[in-house]
């Protein structure tokens, strides 16, 4: 879901740059949007990575469960991000 979101996110930067001639500037509202879908993104990457599993093998089972729980916490408002970031981008108002 995390990769999906970063793809459609490359290819609205994509279309955005071709709109305005090249010029990469968009609003901090929708930049703050951006940097915060990217580091959810690294964040999940990690859980999924490192933290499950080193938790599991310290024998912590409520960190792993923690872990868990955050990770699929952060892929909820990630889509949240994306959504809004297409959406915004079908309108003609991410910029």
């Amino acid at each position: 879901m995390i990769r999906e979101a970063c793809k459609s996110l490359n290819r609205l930067k994509n279309k955005i740059l071709k709109k305005r001639g090249g010029i990469d500037m968009v609003c901090s509202c929708n930049y703050n949007k951006i940097k915060i879908l990217y580091k959810i993104s690294k964040l999940v990457g990690h859980i999924d990575k490192h933290a499950v599993a080193d938790a599991e093998k310290d024998g912590h089972p409520l960190c792993a469960e923690e872990y868990r729980e955050l990770k699929r916490d952060l892929e909820k408002h990630a889509e949240k991000l994306r959504m809004a970031i297409e959406g915004l981008s079908r309108e003609g108002k991410f910029g």
